[in-house]
């Protein structure tokens, strides 16, 4: 080996030292400085991070354990995804299965949440969540008071499954929340506005021992003797980390759920050497962004022809919803598209209200060059593609279309009036985030749990793949966020032992 060879060596293992030397104490205070700050410090056993079902669940529970408990929001109210949620649990088991006669059993609904999964959610996150979720709704009834509704029969993957909560004149999730809030209160437990975590504390052995808060006064310290829960929500609302972890063209979707899941889930725990699996999977539903009108049931109907706005069908119209939002946020530049159907279409009395309730604009036309003249539409193009369409049903040509449409009972678009319901592509929430196990403590890049660190709700990582069944969401708020709050009370226990 030559002397600059041997040089080049000793400068890269000098530089490498004292990179890791500075990370020692860079990422986090010093041991000294730890110690000031926390005789400073407001002291508990269990630190939650956000006010939403999965955060309360989760103080509640290591409160009934035994645990002093704080809850920190950064916004000066609750203001996560699921005060706009319809408020489904997906569960089995329950009693009112039972009361309705609807059989099931673990292993078709394990079977159910890996298949909407792909097969890619975590196999044993997914079997945790089989195991418990009985048990959970069966804790949300009698421990905190949430009313449910009769289990409607729904389609594949939901089936008999979903447990409404009554929304009470709120959305369902809104109305859990409350509950949720009202339980803390009965429990006095510490709920605290406006205090942002921006900084995880830890020790030389990446110990995680309570967080640093910008609030209103001031930056404040709060440790925490049994550990700090993260469940702050994904990161749809920050289109840095969409764009770095999704791609550019995910930041021009319209957000569908709340601008305050900014990705505290990630960059708190970025200096921790955190294991971040599913960072490019997120759910998506179809949206009008300057309304917020839903379109969802008519794109479901079955019914209709799909256009972007240069006038050209784009994809197969038997798409789920989900893939037919997140393909618009894809395929189009403007993030806009069409559905043209006609008065045959049986869910346009539940869907044009709504439209005309909220001055949402739409186009209704005796023809279907009228129509697009209305909406600004290439009128040849649609007409053209419209007569091939209806050619194609008649003569059960569909899948030669170019893209194939796939409808299993085509209806041709031929009786007026006819409309042109526009949607744009949403994003509901981020699937990505810190791995965690079946004890809802976050792993690290090295395959063991970080000490004192937990995540719950959408802050979380490893349970949901490409989709979820709905209220699976909810669900696993309830599950891992009633395990987090066990685990870091008994932590909490042994610290003081």
């Amino acid at each position: 080996m030559s002397h600059t060879d041997m040089s080049r060596r000793g400068l890269l293992k000098t530089s490498f030292l004292g990179a890791a030397a500075a990370g020692a104490t860079g990422f986090g205070l010093s041991s000294q400085a730890q110690a000031k700050q926390a005789a400073n410090a407001q002291t508990y056993d269990a630190v939650v991070l956000g006010a939403g079902p999965a955060g309360l669940i989760a103080a509640i529970t290591a409160h009934d354990a035994g645990a002093k408990v704080v809850v920190l929001e950064k916004r000066d109210r609750p203001d996560g995804n699921a005060i706009f949620a319809l408020g489904s649990i997906c569960g089995w088991g329950t009693r009112h299965q039972a009361e309705q006669g609807i059989k099931d059993t673990a292993d078709d609904f394990y079977a159910m949440m890996m298949d909407v999964s792909k097969q890619m959610g975590d196999k044993a996150l997914n079997r945790c969540y089989t195991d418990n979720i009985s048990a959970g709704i069966d804790w949300l009834e009698k421990d905190i008071g949430v009313k449910f509704g009769k289990i409607r029969p729904m389609p594949y993957p939901r089936l008999g499954r979903t447990c409404r909560v009554m929304g009470e004149g709120l959305t369902g999730g809104a109305q859990l929340v409350q509950k949720l809030l009202a339980a803390c209160a009965k429990r006095g437990i510490e709920v605290k506005y406006q205090h942002k975590a921006v900084e995880l504390i830890h020790d030389d052995l990446y110990a995680v021992k309570g967080v640093k808060v910008a609030t209103p006064e001031g930056f404040r310290t709060f440790m925490a003797k049994g550990g700090v829960c993260i469940a702050t929500g994904g990161f749809s609302a920050n289109p840095e980390m969409v764009d770095r972890y999704i791609g550019g063209w995910a930041t021009r979707m319209v957000l569908r759920g709340s601008k305050s899941t900014t990705g505290e889930n990630i960059s708190l725990c970025m200096p921790l050497y955190t294991k971040f699996v599913n960072m490019d999977q997120f759910h998506s539903g179809p949206i009008i962004g300057a309304t917020h009108v839903n379109p969802a049931d008519v794109l479901n109907s079955g019914y209709g022809v799909q256009f972007n706005t240069s006038g050209v069908r784009f994809m197969d119209e038997n798409n789920t919803y989900v893939i037919k939002a997140r393909t618009t946020g894809q395929m189009t530049l403007d993030n806009m598209a069409w559905v043209i159907v006609d008065s045959t279409c049986p869910v346009l009395d539940k869907v044009i209200p709504k439209f005309d309730r909220l001055n949402s604009p739409y186009g209704k036309a005796d023809t279907i060059e009228e129509l697009c003249r209305q909406v600004k539409l290439p009128v040849e193009k649609v007409v053209k593609t419209i007569k091939e369409y209806n050619e194609a049903v008649k003569s059960g040509k569909l899948g030669e279309m170019n893209p194939p449409c796939t409808y299993k009972k085509p209806h041709e678009v031929a009786k007026a009036p006819f409309y042109a319901v526009p949607f744009q592509g949403g994003m509901t929430a981020t699937f990505g985030g810190p791995l965690i196990n079946v004890k809802a403590e976050i792993q690290n890049l090295d395959g063991t749990s970080i000490p004192g660190l937990y995540a719950v709700g959408n802050s979380a990582g490893g349970i949901f793949f490409h989709n979820y069944a709905g209220g699976a969401q909810l669900g696993a708020a309830t599950v891992f966020g009633r395990i987090a709050g066990n685990e870091i009370a008994a932590r909490a226990k042994a610290q003081k032992n």
